[in-house]
């Protein structure tokens, strides 16, 4: 076997280990981000017409100290256990 074919050998193989490291990697990130998106759960609030929190929405992860509100004109807020903080304003007419 000639020198050059050895080399190609040997680097296809290198370069095929290290694909399939790679996808792997990505395989556990996307579970690890999976896991993390589950534990984000809908926080049940019933108000009725009038009162405050009407048309509002509410999510938190209480593993995490973290919640998302969602207004009704479409605003984001975010809080990390310290209080809501606008993160998206919506252009949508108020």
């Amino acid at each position: 076997m000639k020198l050059s074919n050895i080399g190609v050998a040997l680097t296809l193989a290198a370069a095929m280990m290290g694909a399939s490291s790679h996808a792997g990697e990505h395989r556990r990130g996307s579970k690890d981000r999976h896991h993390a998106a589950a534990g984000m759960r809908t926080v049940a609030v019933s108000p009725k017409i009038g009162e405050p929190g009407h048309g509002w929405q509410y999510f938190s992860d209480a593993r995490r100290t973290r919640a998302v509100v969602i207004s009704p004109n479409g605003d984001y807020y975010y809080s990390q256990g310290k209080g809501l903080q606008l993160v998206f304003k919506s252009k949508a007419a108020a």
